[in-house]
C-alpha cells in the first residue's frame, strides 16, 4: 500500500484498487485501556461509510458519470466492506438531495470542525484522549494517499481534488487546539458624561444628560451592554439611577448615549456610570455604521423644539426596530446632555425617512448634534 504523496501519480486501476483493498483491510487501534479501532469506531460512524462517501464524492469531482463512479465502487470495496453497507450508500448516492445522503455529508464529508460529532472529529478526540495523535494522522495520511492515488489515476491530472480538503480540514482542528487562547476582552470605557437640567416646576425637574461609550476592542463588537447611570446631590445621596441597555457596539466605536429623564428631589451634584457587555462577537469590521442619521438640526416651531433629519439605511434587509440616540454638544464639544428614541417600525431596506421627534429639553449652548444607532445586529445575519 502506497504510503507517500509524491508516488500516488498515475497508477492503473488495478494497483488502485490493490490499495484501496488493502487500506480498508488494515486497522488503527488507539487507547490501550479500551482498544479502540478507528475503522469501527462506531456501529454509525466507521471507515467503510467514511471512504465510500469520499471516493463516489472524488469521481463525481473528478467528472466520472453516476454509473462509472458505481462501477469503480463496486470494483473496489465490494470485496472488503459489506454488501450492506454498499447498497446503502449506493441508494443514498442515486438521490443526492435527499436526507440520507445529507446525513451522510454530516458524517462524513470533506469539511468538520471540532465539536460536530463527524468521522474524523471523533478520531481526532479519540486520538487526542488516548495520546496517540501521531496513529491518528498516520491513518489519516493513509485514508487521504489512497484516495488521491485514485484522483490521479490512469494519467489523470486534475486541476483540484475533492480529498485534499480532508487534510486541510483536520489541520484547522489541530491549529485551533493549538492556537493561544484568546485574551479577555476589554472592558468597556466610559469616556465623558454632561448633563442640563431644566427650570422646576414644583420639586421636578428635566435632566438632559449623555454619555460617550467606548468599546475599546478592535476586533469584537459588544453585544448586550448593561448600563447604569447614578444621579447624586451634593451630599451624596442618589437621588436616581438609570438602568438601560444596549444591543450592539462594533470593535472600536464610541457609542453616543443620550437620555432625558424627569427627577423630583435635590439638584443632581454629581454623575457616574458603568457599562459591561455580556457577552463579545469576533468581528474586524464595523457593521452597525450603515444606520446613520443625516444633517441633525434643531428646529423651534410654536409647539417647542424638535430635532429634525434625515435616518438611512445601507443595509440589504430591513431593521425591525432601532434606537436612536442624540447629544447635545457646545462650541467646546462638551456634552450638555441627550436622549433617546425608540423607532418601534424600524427602516425598510437600504430605505430613508424623515424624523422630526420632540425635543422636552434642548439646552440653550448647543452648537451642534451628534448620534448614534442601535439595534440588534445578528438581525443582518438571520
Amino acid at each position: 500500500m502506497e504510503t507517500e504523496f509524491q508516488h500516488v501519480t498515475g497508477k492503473s486501476v488495478g494497483e488502485v484498487v490493490r490499495d484501496v483493498t488493502e487500506f480498508l483491510s488494515c486497522s488503527c487501534t488507539v487507547h490501550a485501556q479500551r482498544r479502540i479501532d478507528l475503522a469501527t469506531l462506531l456501529p454509525d460512524l466507521h471507515m467503510h461509510g467514511q471512504f465510500s462517501f469520499a471516493l463516489l464524492s472524488e469521481a463525481l469531482t473528478q467528472g466520472m458519470t453516476e454509473e462509472e463512479a458505481e462501477r469503480f465502487y463496486r470494483h473496489a470495496c465490494s470485496g472488503v466492506i459489506p454488501q450492506a453497507t454498499i447498497s446503502a450508500v449506493l441508494a443514498a448516492f442515486r438521490d443526492r438531495s435527499g436526507e440520507a445522503w445529507k446525513t451522510y455529508e454530516r458524517k462524513y464529508g470533506n469539511r468538520f470542525s471540532l465539536s460536530d460529532g463527524s468521522y474524523w472529529s471523533s478520531c481526532l478526540a479519540v486520538g487526542i484522549d488516548a495520546q496517540q495523535m501521531s496513529d491518528v494522522l498516520h491513518y489519516l495520511r493513509l485514508f487521504t494517499v489512497v484516495l488521491m492515488e485514485f484522483a490521479y489515476m490512469g494519467g489523470r491530472n486534475p486541476e483540484r481534488t475533492y480529498t485534499w480538503t480532508y487534510y486541510e480540514s483536520f489541520r484547522a482542528m489541530l491549529d485551533t487546539l493549538m492556537a493561544e487562547p484568546e485574551p479577555d476582552p476589554l472592558p468597556l470605557k466610559v469616556l465623558a458624561v454632561g448633563g442640563t437640567a431644566g427650570k422646576r416646576e414644583g420639586d421636578a425637574y428635566l435632566l438632559s444628560l449623555g454619555l460617550d461609550l467606548e468599546n475599546p476592542n478592535p476586533d469584537r463588537m459588544a453585544r448586550d451592554v448593561h448600563l447604569d447611570i447614578l444621579l447624586k446631590d451634593r451630599e451624596g445621596n442618589v437621588i436616581a439611577t438609570v438602568k438601560d441597555r444596549l444591543a450592539s457596539i462594533d470593535p472600536g466605536a464610541i457609542y453616543h448615549y443620550g437620555i432625558t429623564r424627569k427627577l423630583r428631589g435635590a439638584a443632581v451634584a454629581s454623575i457616574s456610570a458603568s457599562a459591561k457587555a455580556g457577552s463579545h462577537l469576533k468581528l474586524s469590521t464595523p457593521i452597525m455604521t450603515h444606520a446613520s442619521l443625516d444633517a441633525p438640526r434643531i428646529e423651534e416651531s410654536e409647539d417647542g423644539a424638535h430635532l429634525a433629519a434625515t435616518l438611512r439605511g445601507g443595509y440589504d434587509r430591513p431593521l425591525r426596530s432601532l434606537t436612536l440616540h442624540y447629544q447635545f454638544r457646545s462650541q467646546e464639544d462638551r456634552i450638555l446632555g441627550g436622549g433617546g428614541e425608540w423607532i418601534a417600525d424600524g427602516l425598510a431596506e437600504a430605505g430613508e425617512r424623515e424624523l422630526r421627534l420632540r425635543l422636552p429639553l434642548a439646552p440653550k449652548d448647543t452648537a451642534r448634534l451628534v448620534c448614534s444607532v442601535d439595534f440588534d445586529a445578528l438581525e443582518l445575519i438571520d
